[in-house]
């Protein structure tokens, strides 16, 4: 390396380790004026609710034109009867103010049954659905992170149930890019309820460690993003109490250290008989492509245009992740020409495609919506259309900004 990409190098490190630096005191800003105005939100309705019964008494007439609203409002979505709330109690400082607070809201809104089923070690989510649905709630809410939210869907996907989403994780990214209420129970609560059905699109991952293993293994459900490589590496290094501290800028800290790792050898087979191949670090399947801080990973990815947005990304070094680090958060500050050529230090290829098959000679790790599995060297995933009806807010458009 000559002494003017050394000095790049060294640089492009420095603006990195600056940027995110920055970008932690930021959102930690954003994060305590999100409180403020929910806490702000609340206020404004319970003085609502205090407002009601006196509105209601001046004026006979508003009785009236409110039922005729609730008629026609009641036209738009079917009202719900019995909701049945999936709940992770790791997610929730005080589980039983959660319980009270949507009794309240549900309550307000419509006056259905609640009834709680709370995850566990051995069963973090699927037995609680099919216990919701076999008691009859014709809506079940997932409450708590993307992992809470992908098993809970694993069980209604494919079928009529409908679906909400209560979020209380690090990145809850789903609920990000459907623009589910973040930090607002009342207000997620109340899309739930209230907004609006949505078919959205599922991904099916089967892995092993050959062709026919893969072929033959039980398919896993994701949401948002499937990762194979130094994506799960950095999901797997990350704190989980520094998790529950900093929420997804923990995932920054674990990424530290798979910034040297090396590409390997990796093959993408896709539906319409090309095949490519490339040195790569990390390869990445996705449904949906907006990141925390309102950065687009994947801006092909929306949550229902029935195919997979696929990311191949490599690099060299600290420099390099830098290069690709930069290509996510400013793709306008990406150099351009000769000069980008001779200090290329990092590869991102795009496909779009309703399946791929990846195969490497060195297994992986593995993971699906931040939650890791085993080590694999071929991945098998798919996209399912339209597979599952969730609720979200009204108007809500799936498509990245």
């Amino acid at each position: 390396m000559d002494h003017t990409l050394l000095a790049l190098s060294i640089a492009s490190v420095v603006i990195m380790v600056v940027a995110v630096v920055l970008l932690v005191v930021v959102l930690r800003h954003l994060t305590r004026h999100r409180r403020e105005i929910s806490a702000l939100r609340e206020t404004a309705e319970r003085y609502e609710r205090e407002l009601a019964p006196q509105r209601s008494a001046g004026d006979g007439s508003d009785d009236a034109a409110g039922g005729d609203a609730a008629d026609a409002g009641a036209g738009i979505e079917p009202a719900v009867r019995k909701v049945g709330v999936v709940l992770n109690p790791t997610k929730f400082d005080d589980t039983e103010l959660f319980r009270r607070r949507v009794r309240e809201v549900v309550g307000g809104l419509e006056g259905a049954e609640v009834r709680f089923y709370e995850t566990s070690v051995d069963d973090p989510g699927r037995g609680q659905a099919r216990l919701a649905l076999q008691d009859g709630a014709d809506l079940v809410i997932a409450a708590g992170g993307d992992g809470t939210v992908r098993l809970v869907a694993s069980v209604l996907a494919g079928s009529e149930a409908l679906m909400g989403i209560i979020p209380s994780g690090t990145g809850n990214l789903l609920a990000r890019n459907l623009d589910i209420p973040l930090e607002d129970p009342a207000g997620a609560i109340t899309a739930a309820m209230a907004g609006q059905d949505k078919r959205i699109d599922v991904g099916w991952l089967r892995t092993g460690g050959s062709v026919s293993e893969a072929a033959s293994s039980a398919e896993q459900i994701f949401l948002v993003i499937a990762g194979f490589g130094a994506d799960a590496e950095m999901i797997g290094h990350t704190d989980p109490t520094l998790k529950r501290r900093l929420g997804w800028v923990a995932y920054v800290v674990g990424g530290v250290r798979t910034i040297l790792g090396r590409s390997v050898d990796v093959v993408l087979d896709l539906p319409d008989g090309t095949r490519h191949a490339h040195k790569a670090r990390t390869v990445l399947l996705g449904n949906v492509g907006r990141l925390p801080g309102g950065f687009v990973l994947m801006p092909g990815a929306t949550a229902d245009n029935g195919r997979l947005e696929i990311v191949v990304a490599g690099w060299r070094g600290a420099a390099g992740f830098s290069q690709v680090l930069t290509e996510v958060v400013t793709p306008k500050l990406v150099p351009r020409g000769r000069f980008a050529q001779a200090t290329k230090l990092s590869t991102m290829e795009r496909y779009q495609a309703s399946e791929v098959r990846v195969a490497t000679t060195k297994a992986q790790p593995v993971q699906l919506d931040g939650d890791t599995d085993a080590e694999a060297s071929h991945l098998i995933a798919r996209i399912d259309p339209g597979a599952l009806r969730l609720r979200v807010p009204a108007g809500t458009d799936p498509s990245p900004p």
